[in-house]
């Protein structure tokens, strides 16, 4: 169902490749907004190393994962056990914990609103910070690389999302949902789009991923060998003027397994005014107010401040 892109053919091609890629992407994103992203350049052992340790990192006893736990009003730290989402009245219980990572930061550079914050490690060993590092610095080249594609395919210069991206708000989420059986109320996480502008997942092995598709109803995106996949929030889909489109999707854990999953969720500069780009068609029908992408962003780190001690297991 969905596009595999070669991600080496936009990087180390000639013009018309990288033109050839760009078209590809757009086209995945008028559809569904969702694609697989192959030869991406990620080497298989920063990959592996990440994933690793962030099943090691989960399966630590909880009051070593509680002492890295967030600092309320920020989003770098350990989020413990506690619903998917807000919808936190609807009776279901959508489960998930949480660590968040960003960028590494000089104290000067940090942003007095918390939403580019220091990142919150283990005082004692490296395994997980070398290993999560290595693997945020390698995702980000990609993302870069995507951003030019996605520019290019809306008919801007190569360089005008990355622009956006000064001193991002971009997340690194390494994400356990535990294991659940089929009827206990937590086989689906609640439907959601992402509000980020783009999103490249490391998926989890044993599948879970669900898309709306515009006439199949939610189609699963089983995990690809090689593969990231990558889908645009809707940021991109506000740039684009309604071309691209965000899309739907949600968590559907097999019963009776755990699913782990690193996701990385490029998001642009504090300042950002989300609104179409100019020279960009607007799509029949497109309707989108301006967003302020840190007072957006911000709202959405405050609902984790709302929760309950009780809602958390």
């Amino acid at each position: 169902m969905l596009a595999t892109i070669d991600l080496a053919e936009f990087v180390d091609g000639d013009n018309a490749s990288r033109q050839a890629i760009a078209e590809s992407i757009g086209a995945a994103c008028e559809h569904i907004g969702f694609m697989y992203v192959g030869n991406h350049g990620v080497d298989a052992a920063i990959i592996e190393d990440a994933l690793g340790a962030t099943r090691e990192f989960f399966a630590e006893p909880m009051e070593r994962k509680q002492a890295l736990e967030r600092r309320s009003g920020t989003y770098r730290g350990y989020i413990p056990m506690t619903a998917f989402s807000e919808d936190r009245d609807s009776g279901r219980d959508y489960l998930y914990e949480a660590f968040i990572v960003g960028a590494e930061l000089e104290p000067s550079d940090c942003d007095p609103l918390r939403m580019r914050w220091p990142n919150v490690w283990p005082s004692e060993g490296t395994v997980l910070r070398e290993a999560v590092s290595r693997y945020y610095e390698s995702v980000t080249r990609v993302a870069e690389h995507l951003l030019r594609a996605f520019a290019r395919a809306l008919g801007r210069p190569e360089e005008t999302l990355l622009a956006l991206f000064d001193r991002p708000m971009t997340n690194l989420s390494l994400l356990h949902y535990p294991p659940g059986d089929a009827g206990d109320g937590r086989a689906n996480a609640r439907p959601h789009y992402d509000t980020n502008a783009l999103t490249v997942l490391l998926p989890s092995d044993v599948g879970g991923l669900e898309v709306e598709h515009r006439t199949r109803g939610w189609v699963e995106v089983a995990p690809r060998p090689g593969c990231f996949v990558v889908n645009i929030g809707n940021m991109m889909e506000c740039w684009s003027g309604g071309r691209f489109r965000s899309t739907m999707h949600r968590v559907h854990p097999p019963a009776g397994h755990e699913r782990h999953s690193i996701a990385y969720f490029a998001t642009p500069g504090y300042d950002t005014l989300v609104e179409p780009l100019p020279e960009v068609a607007l799509c029949e029908g497109f309707s989108r107010p301006q967003l302020h992408a840190g007072r957006a962003f911000a709202a959405f780190v405050a609902q984790f401040d709302r929760i309950p001690a009780q809602a958390r297991a």
